[in-house]
């Protein structure tokens, strides 16, 4: 099921669901910059593994409306989409740019949300490890440290059509080339066919606009609005001990703060692999905590 909700404050929400009709509930928070379709790549798994796999797109990707920066926010959102699902308990699986947003959500309600899955997903980045002087989002996150949000929104936007605008008018073969040009070989070996039409599909719909990743970029980047330490409920870290654009240290940040956290470092992977080829796994693990 493809379709469009109106949450019970006015906004309009993006919502994909797959997988068993009758399976456990599994929400997935997609990555930056993506959206709801990037589920599709595990609906198979779900079949495999009983899931019902719902994901929907964050505010300000694809047609979902756009709100100020916030991680706690799309917890919030999440139950109101499980709500017009007709789910009450369910599992959140986030996946890059998505992690904050799964441990927001199992902060967000620990009685309906069962367990938390956090596949390479990143942490407050510029406390984790010392930033490269160099690196172009500094200058732009430090409008936010003086309070600047618009002006930040507006110059993730502007790298995001610096990054993106040319690639989306390319064919899909010649847009998901450019899309993951600096992945290494070995990361994008579960990037078949179908997942590279997959993939092209999730973007240009993503795409649209660049608020959501102007948005990601502020909600996670700057200060955050959740404390991981608040989360009670049992939670799964998987990191990949090759990644490198969310290296381990990210997930060991998270695990000492969350005390009902388990760490798994997958060995000789990167970003890629850890997120898109462990579907099954990480879905398994998931139901098995909800029933």
């Amino acid at each position: 099921m493809d379709t469009t909700m109106t949450l019970p404050d006015g906004r309009t929400v993006s919502v994909w669901e797959g997988g068993s009709p009758e399976g456990v509930p599994v929400v997935f928070h997609h990555g930056t910059p993506s959206g709801r379709l990037q589920a599709v790549l595990g609906a198979d798994a779900a079949i495999r593994q009983n899931v019902r796999i719902v994901s929907f797109n964050r505010p300000g990707y694809g047609d979902s409306t756009d709100t100020p920066p916030s991680l706690a926010s799309v917890g919030v959102d999440t139950l109101r989409v499980a709500d017009a699902l007709g789910i009450q308990e369910f599992a959140v699986l986030g996946a890059s740019g998505g992690g904050p947003y799964a441990l927001a959500t199992g902060i967000a309600d620990p009685e309906r949300v069962r367990a938390v899955g956090v596949a390479a997903g990143v942490g407050p980045w510029r406390l984790i490890e010392a930033p490269d002087s160099a690196d172009p989002d500094l200058p732009i996150l430090a409008l936010v440290d003086a309070g600047d949000v618009p002006g930040a929104l507006e110059g993730f936007r502007a790298q995001a059509r610096a990054h993106h605008e040319h690639m989306l008018t390319l064919p899909d073969e010649a847009m998901v080339d450019a899309f993951f040009g600096d992945a290494p070989a070995e990361d994008i070996t579960w990037l078949d066919q179908e997942a590279r039409r997959l993939w092209a599909a999730d973007a240009r719909d993503a795409l649209r606009t660049y608020d959501g990743y102007a948005r990601d970029n502020v909600a996670w980047g700057g200060p955050w609005d959740i404390d991981p330490a608040d989360l009670q409920v049992p939670t799964w870290l998987w990191y990949g001990e090759l990644d490198r654009m969310v290296p381990p240290s990210h997930g060991h940040w998270h695990a000492e703060r969350i005390p009902t956290s388990t760490l798994t470092i997958v060995p000789a992977v990167g970003h890629g692999r850890t997120i898109f080829a462990r579907w099954d796994e990480m879905l398994g693990v998931l139901r098995a905590a909800v029933q």
